[in-house]
């Protein structure tokens, strides 16, 4: 999801679940796992019972690590002559600060390690440092599109 304010750009992702519907659907998963392993656990397939606790435990592990993700975001601030991107992942928030006059935009195809696929990454650099924007929570289009608007705005100054 993608916010634009007035001078403040702010992604974050999609949550569509919120932690008390992701309660009632852990145990509404739980119920439905266990009625199934106590069912083949009463024809002699004990072995089902374990595993269906294995698979609620990984389930649970599942949801906990979205809930921990969940108020993840990078923004984009314009104030002044000052570009300010802050990113919060977790517990960790870094804040990176240009100077708007030599800050430029660049969308360019960056390698995902986990397959050979490539896509584009929207990277704002200044006098040696670079960082890349919206990596995980916008798509290839909203990145052409936010660095055509943050070029834009870039330009209205020089």
């Amino acid at each position: 999801m993608l916010l634009v304010m007035d001078c403040k750009i702010v992604a974050r992702p999609n949550n569509s679940l919120s932690p008390e519907n992701s309660l009632k659907l852990m145990v509404l998963l739980a119920i439905i796992a266990l009625v199934i392993a106590l069912g083949f656990t009463h024809i002699g397939a004990w072995l089902v019972l374990p595993f269906a606790g294995l698979e609620l435990a990984a389930f649970a592990y599942a949801f906990y690590y979205i809930y921990l993700h969940s108020s993840d975001y990078e923004s984009i601030a314009i104030e002044d002559d000052k570009i300010i991107v802050e990113k919060r992942n977790f517990k960790e928030t870094s804040i990176t600060e240009f100077q708007r006059y030599w800050t430029q935009v660049h969308v360019r195809d960056v390698i995902n390690n986990k397959s050979l696929a490539s896509k584009n990454g929207l990277f704002i650099s200044s006098r040696g440092k670079e960082i890349e924007f919206g990596k995980y929570f916008i798509d290839d289009e909203q990145r052409v599109t936010l660095a055509r608007e943050l070029k834009q705005k870039l330009q209205s100054i020089h």
